[in-house]
């Protein structure tokens, strides 16, 4: 989901939690949310619905977690 999507769901109460992870195969870092039925999305690019996004930095990656109004960010090594 892009991060427009997820501020909706979020606004909504559908979403739980986020979590901040390395990305497989990449020198970045994704952004996971757990929704309300405990299924979790990743953060997409945009333009691009199957591509997740990756950021440079871990602030990055927190930084646009919040952006969609999480308060708190689970980092995951």
């Amino acid at each position: 989901m892009e991060i427009s999507e997820l501020k909706c769901v979020f606004d909504a109460g559908g979403l739980k939690s986020a979590i901040v992870t390395t990305a497989p195969l990449s020198d970045g870092y994704i952004v996971i949310v757990i929704n309300s039925k405990n299924k979790q999305e990743v953060m997409t690019a945009q333009r691009s619905n199957k591509e997740p996004r990756i950021f440079k930095s871990i602030s990055a990656a927190i930084t646009n977690a919040t952006n969609i109004g999480f308060r708190e960010v689970l980092f995951k090594l």
